[in-house]
């Protein structure tokens, strides 16, 4: 095994604990990530697609721990209040119950050890296990749904509510999960990933990982990201305006996001004055 990298900068220390999402923030978009993490702003236009997400997330994990598969999406489905983002829950709920049979036959045919939802991980800054709250943590996350079996395997499933994309990277998805995964099983020799595609009733797999793999090569992945974040958001909360200000949360108060989308448009306004 190659040995790990070099411990983290002054400046990755400073914006931890990270995960995926809070890296994937720093990247693309500084401001965005001082809104949320160093302002700790609460957000104030939440994006329906994301409470949609979230309430089918809720059914999922009620129905993995053996409540009835109708009764967990009622439930996740009260949290909903707007009659369209009810629909448009009803209609990605209809791919539960297949998923949670098809664990069913996975769990027949396996020696399932156990099973982990909504399973909360975290790691030091050289990589040892810790707790998720644990104010050592420098990196952490939460599997949708593991599988420990067979001894000496963890299948691990990321639950998508989204349109499907073609050529998805589960790699760039997931090997943070795996990074935090082989620090708290250390007797997993293999790992397997797949996506959940709710609406599409489909679970992508990935090839499998082995131990050596997670060590050699997603762990340096994993650390250089962080510090590729920590680098971008090292100058302060400057924006990046792109597509994804649309859907973003802190729209109303950025005012990148003020300039894009409210831009004074006056009715003597005169072409030829161009």
């Amino acid at each position: 095994m190659v040995p790990l990298p070099a411990l983290p900068s002054t400046r990755a220390l400073i914006h931890a604990p990270w995960s995926a999402s809070k890296v994937a923030a720093a990247l693309r978009c500084p401001r965005l990530f001082h809104f949320r993490y160093v302002d700790r702003l609460r957000e104030i236009e939440v994006m329906p697609e994301a409470r949609i997400g979230k309430a089918v997330h809720a059914a999922l994990e009620t129905a993995l721990g053996g409540t009835v598969v109708s009764e967990a999406a009622a439930t996740a489905r009260a949290a909903l209040t707007d009659d369209d983002q009810q629909r448009r829950f009803d209609a990605l709920a209809t791919g539960i119950e297949p998923f949670i049979a098809r664990i069913e036959r996975f769990r027949r045919g396996r020696r399932v050890q156990r099973q982990l939802v909504e399973y909360s991980l975290a790691v030091r800054e050289d990589l040892s296990a810790t707790q998720f709250y644990a104010g050592d943590a420098f990196y952490r996350g939460v599997l949708d749904a593991g599988y420990l079996y067979d001894e000496d395997n963890l299948a691990v499933v990321d639950h998508k509510t989204g349109v499907r994309l073609p050529q998805t990277s589960m790699r760039d998805q997931l090997e943070g999960y795996l990074v935090l995964a082989a620090s708290a099983f250390r007797q997993v020799r293999r790992f397997w990933l797949g996506v959940h595609w709710v609406a599409e009733r489909a679970v992508e797999w990935s090839t499998p990982v082995e131990a050596s793999q997670v060590h050699d090569r997603l762990v340096p992945a994993v650390l250089d990201n962080i510090e590729a974040a920590a680098l971008a958001v090292d100058d302060g909360p400057r924006t990046n305006p792109g597509p994804w200000c649309d859907r973003c949360s802190y729209r109303a108060v950025c005012p990148a996001s003020h300039q894009q989308r409210w831009e004074p448009v006056y009715d003597d306004y005169d072409d030829d004055d161009e």
